[in-house]
């Protein structure tokens, strides 16, 4: 079962907004349906607040990242280590954070980043991040690794 959830981040406040089922193959894909979602906040709502995307790897596909940026929000999402910059390099080559590169399937540059994330056996992982909008290395690693900590919780 997958599902699709919409939350909004308020302060130290995570209130989830909007959720889908995705029913699998022959459907709108869960990426599809996060931009449909993410489309359809309160203009209000909207308006008043600041709006920054945060998603996990699995939205961080070039149809979703041009969606949000067509929508002139700014994200910040998780992407593969076997990603393709422009010149065909994967980055997981890269060895500065920071950097502004360019993604195979983006007409613009974004910023990269990434940190460790520590398994359950105790091993490191790589994890890649990056921002549609020019930030710190520190802060894209820094929403990247902490989005889904339990204190953002209601």
């Amino acid at each position: 079962l997958h599902i699709v959830v919409l939350y909004l981040v308020i302060g130290k406040w995570r209130i989830p907004w909007n959720f889908r089922v995705w029913k699998g193959k022959g459907t709108a894909s869960p990426a599809q349906m996060a931009l449909r979602m993410v489309r359809n906040l309160p203009k209000k709502l909207t308006q008043k607040f600041q709006v920054k995307i945060l998603a996990d790897t699995a939205f961080g596909t070039k149809d979703f990242i041009n969606g949000i940026r067509k929508i002139k929000y700014h994200a910040v999402i998780g992407i593969g280590c076997n990603r393709k910059l422009v010149n065909g390099c994967p980055v997981k080559i890269l060895h500065r954070r920071g950097q502004q590169v360019k993604l195979v399937g983006l007409d613009f540059p974004v910023t990269i980043s990434w940190y460790y994330f520590k398994r359950d056996n105790g091993q490191f992982v790589k994890r890649y991040i990056v921002s549609t909008q020019p930030l710190k290395a520190s802060t894209i690693s820094w929403w990247g690794k902490h989005r889904w900590q339990s204190r953002w919780l209601v």
